[in-house]
C-alpha cells in the first residue's frame, strides 16, 4: 500500500479544504476512480498531493478497498497528533458515501498485505511476530520482522509502525497501544501477528462501557499537603476526538468548610450543577473530560474544537457562579499533554 507524503506549497487558500471538496465532487472522484479502475492509480497522484498539500504540507493519503464502498480514500496526520484536527476538520467536510466512495481520517486494520514503503525491500506483514505485555492502562508490543537484519534501525521503527496500523488501525493504536519497540530478534514469548488484534480488542473491551463510550476512573493523591480528587475519561487519548484541539481550563474557587479542603455535600451539588451549565453552552463543540478538586478549587478540564468560539462561550457562561473567583485560560494543545497526569 503506497503511502504519499505533502510537497510544501507557498500559496495558500482561504478554505483549502471547501476547495479540495469542490473540486472532487465536480470532477476528482470520477478521476481518481477511472484511474484504479484502469488500474493506473499512479495518473492522478500529483493532482491529489497538490490539492490535499494545499490544506497542510504534512498530511499522508492512501487509496484502498472501501469497508462499504467500492473505494476509501484516507487522509491521515500519520501519527503526529499536531496535525490530527486538520485531517478530522477534512473529513468532517466530506461529502456522504456513496457506492463508490468512501473516506476515513484513520488507518483501518485490513488483511496481511506486504509492505512497500519508500524504497525498502518488500516486507510481508504475515511473517511478523509479537510480544505482547498488558498493564492497568495498555498493551505493550514488540514486533519482529525477519527483515529487520536487512534494515536500519531507523527503517526497523517506521515498518514497526506501519505494521501495527494495518493490523490494529490506527485509532486503536493510539488508544490502547503503550510502549511500542522494534525488536532485532524474536521474542521468545512472540506470537504470531495475527494473534495481536484479537488481544488488545480484549483488553479494549475490558475498559470499556457497554455501549461502547470511554469509562471514567476516579484518581486520587495530594498536592502541597492538599488532598486531591480528580475523575477523568479512561483512556485519556486526543485520537478518539482530534478536532478537540484546544484545552479550556476553567478553574472554579469556592469555600473551604472541610479539613481536607474538599466541597462538602452541597457545595458539591452546587459546583456538579455549575458544571452542567457550562458544558450545555458548549453544544458539540467541545466536550468536559476530566476536573480535579482540592483545596478550594475545583478545576474543570474542557477540550474545544479550535476553529469555533467555544472558549468564548465557556468565558461568557461563568459569569454565574456566586461563591468565588473563576479563571478561564485557554491553550493550545491537541496532543492533550495538559491533562498527561491524568492519563493514567
Amino acid at each position: 500500500m503506497p503511502i504519499f507524503k505533502r510537497r510544501r506549497r507557498n500559496a495558500v487558500e482561504a478554505d483549502p479544504i471547501g476547495a479540495f471538496w469542490s473540486w472532487w465532487t465536480t470532477t476528482g472522484a470520477g478521476l481518481v476512480a477511472d484511474a484504479v479502475a484502469r488500474r493506473e492509480p499512479s495518473a492522478t497522484n500529483a493532482d491529489l498531493t497538490e490539492r490535499l498539500g494545499r490544506i497542510h504540507p504534512e498530511l499522508e493519503w492512501e487509496l484502498g478497498r472501501g469497508l462499504h464502498a467500492e473505494h476509501v480514500l484516507i487522509v491521515t496526520a500519520a501519527g503526529n497528533p499536531a496535525h490530527r484536527a486538520v485531517a478530522r476538520r477534512w473529513l468532517r467536510a466530506a461529502p456522504p458515501s456513496d457506492q463508490v466512495w468512501e473516506y476515513a481520517d484513520l488507518r483501518r486494520p485490513g488483511p496481511a498485505v506486504t509492505i512497500q514503503f519508500e524504497g525498502l525491500p518488500p516486507v510481508p506483514i504475515e511473517e511478523s511476530v509479537v510480544s505482547i505485555e498488558p498493564d492497568s492502562a495498555s498493551v505493550h508490543v514488540g514486533v519482529h520482522h525477519p527483515a529487520f537484519a536487512s534494515l536500519s534501525v531507523d527503517a526497523q521503527q517506521r515498518v514497526t509502525f506501519l505494521i501495527l496500523d494495518l493490523v490494529l488501525g490506527e485509532e486503536m493504536v493510539e488508544t490502547w497501544v503503550g510502549a511500542i519497540e522494534a525488536l532485532a530478534d524474536a521474542p521468545a514469548d512472540g506470537v504470531p501477528v495475527m494473534e495481536l488484534l484479537p488481544a488488545v480488542a480484549g483488553f479494549a473491551a475490558e475498559h470499556t462501557l457497554e455501549d461502547g463510550s470511554p469509562a471514567w476512573k476516579m484518581l486520587e493523591g495530594t498536592r502541597d499537603g492538599q488532598r486531591v480528587i480528580a475523575t477523568a475519561e479512561y483512556p485519556l487519548r486526543s485520537i478518539r476526538r482530534p478536532h478537540l484541539d484546544t484545552h479550556v481550563e476553567v478553574s472554579i474557587r469556592y469555600p473551604v468548610v472541610r479539613e481536607d479542603g474538599l466541597p462538602e455535600s452541597e457545595m458539591l451539588d452546587e459546583l456538579r450543577a455549575f458544571e452542567d451549565h457550562l458544558t450545555d453552552r458548549l453544544g458539540g463543540s467541545g466536550n468536559l473530560l476530566a476536573h480535579e478538586t482540592s483545596g478550594g478549587v475545583r478545576i474543570l478540564h474542557y477540550y474545544t474544537d479550535g476553529s469555533t468560539p467555544a472558549d468564548a462561550q465557556l468565558q461568557a457562561a461563568t459569569t454565574g457562579w456566586p461563591h468565588g473567583k473563576v479563571a478561564v485560560t485557554t491553550t493550545l494543545d491537541p496532543g492533550w499533554q495538559n491533562v498527561s497526569h491524568l492519563a493514567g
